[in-house]
């Protein structure tokens, strides 16, 4: 039997505090007169079923039961009213089938990603549980399988096969966008390492890729940087695959697509540091979720605390809530949680032009030669201290651990409190501002210039280098380059 409910019952009904589960699948659905709904119910096999119900009463709103399959069964029987059209339909994608089912497994299931447009329904495989779960898959390509014929081959394939070795509903992709913006995940089964990030560029689209937002990113060595087209007029291309991350180079890393097989073992080029820089990986699969929203957190440390973290990478923070920018995060190294908030690689960048520069310079890309997000320094200021981290990678594994109260980039060092110390020759004392020949250094009211952050003098020290310590490298010898960290 049809449950109609008068409009003023269904007031009534929906003013209960008792009854306010209505539009739920625990209670049921209220369909305005005059109006659809699309409705995803659990009844009716494993996976559920996706329907429209048009309700074309011209003065009462239609209750539909989905609170059992028995209320489910006799709603759609035979004996319904006329006014009511229930019409077959296909959830648009898994996180909609997530939002309208509530906690759904993972599996295979029909959507149709572009609802009312002309293309057909067809299988996908949903994730639904990893990573906020209502990811769709739109690629696997598994070697067992062989290679896609070519890069035309690899935008769509299999697409009633999303299981098998070699599947893509990569032509898809403009469906899934929200907000201007594409959410992705890249994954390489048997690796721990993942990609999560958003862009506003469609990789298929002959465009440099822009708008990229690292969400939790831990395989970023080959020149990461999203996702583009492999080939095209847009900058350095390569035939290998269709897509590619390695953004505007003529590698193929990060491949999605291949057409050809690289490396020892021979396999799909990924990370050169998930397996080696010339090994190949068995598997990849490419995912995409219609949600432009992220957590933003105010540092690497607030991530870890908050067990969002997938390991060492990029991710994008907000600190002291002045606005998001992507940061590069240790997770692991002196108890993990470490921002790196500095960047000077004077043999590949040389000098730095100003205090200004030093300040802030290259802020949206981490892993830069130069890099700095000094100017948010005090974003990173907890219970009154920063707690800070100096080191010179490639010369010594020495490092400086330490907290100060200060703030060095306009203040003399103050609140010093060593944590693990392992340079304290040439003065050592916390950091503190000088503005030249550098913005900051270490060497606290002595007059020198050594553990220089942001030196812009280019001829000191035997080779030419930044000053570091001598315990660190030597009497008057210059290092290539220098790290600063905050947590």
């Amino acid at each position: 039997m049809v449950r109609l409910r008068k409009i003023a019952s269904l007031l009534l009904l929906t003013t209960l505090p008792f009854l306010l589960g209505i539009n739920t699948l625990s209670e049921g659905y209220r369909v305005p007169k005059s109006t659809s709904m699309r409705i995803y119910v659990p009844h009716g096999g494993g996976q559920g079923s996706c329907y429209s119900i048009q309700n074309n009463h011209a003065s009462s709103d239609l209750f539909v039961p989905t609170k059992t399959a028995t209320e489910w069964t006799s709603f759609t029987g035979a004996s319904k009213p006329a006014f009511i059209v229930q019409t077959i339909c296909y959830p648009k994608s898994c996180l909609e089938i997530k939002n309208m089912m509530g906690s759904p497994s993972d599996g295979s299931y029909t959507i149709d990603s572009d609802g009312v447009g002309g293309n057909a329904q067809y299988q996908t495989y949903c994730d639904m549980t990893t990573d906020g779960g209502g990811w769709t898959r739109i690629f696997r390509h598994n070697i067992a399988g062989g290679y896609f014929a070519s890069t035309a081959d690899a935008l769509t394939k299999n697409t009633s096969a999303p299981t098998g070795n070699l599947y893509s509903v990569l032509n898809k992709i403009p469906d899934f966008a929200v907000g201007g913006v594409y959410r992705f995940r890249q994954t390489w089964p048997g690796y721990t390492n993942k990609n999560i990030w958003i862009q506003s560029t469609n990789p298929l689209s002959d465009v440099v890729t822009a708008g990229v937002i690292p969400i939790k990113v831990n395989s970023i060595t080959n020149s990461w940087g999203g996702l583009e087209l492999s080939s095209g007029t847009h900058g350095p291309t390569s035939s290998n695959s269709l897509l590619d991350g390695s953004v505007q180079k003529t590698d193929w890393w990060y491949a999605v697509g291949t057409i050809v097989s690289y490396g020892t073992p021979a396999g799909i080029p990924a990370d050169g540091a998930i397996l080696g820089p010339s090994a190949g990986v068995a598997e990849v699969n490419l995912w995409i979720k219609e949600d432009n929203t992220y957590t933003t957190y105010d540092s690497c440390k607030d991530i870890l605390d908050s067990g969002a973290s997938i390991g060492t990478g990029l991710y994008t923070i907000n600190p002291g809530g002045t606005g998001a920018i992507p940061v590069y995060c240790d997770m692991t190294t002196d108890g993990g949680g470490w921002t790196r908030i500095f960047v000077h690689d004077y043999a590949a960048a040389g000098v730095f032009a100003s205090n200004a520069e030093a300040l802030s310079v290259n802020t949206s890309d981490p892993r830069a030669t130069k890099y700095s997000i000094l100017s948010r320094l005090s974003g990173f200021l907890r219970n009154g201290k920063y707690e800070l981290k100096i080191n010179w990678p490639g010369t010594s594994s020495l490092r400086n651990w330490w907290t100060q109260t200060s703030n060095f980039t306009s203040q003399p060092a103050a609140g010093y409190v060593a944590v693990a110390i392992d340079s304290t020759s040439n003065y050592w004392g916390g950091l503190e501002y000088n503005g030249t020949p550098s913005l900051a250094e270490g060497s606290v009211g002595s007059g020198n210039w050594f553990y220089a952050i942001g030196m812009k003098e280019a001829t000191w020290g035997t080779p030419v280098g930044i000053p570091a310590s001598d315990t660190v490298a030597g009497s008057g010898v210059g290092v290539p380059r220098v790290e600063l960290w905050v947590k």
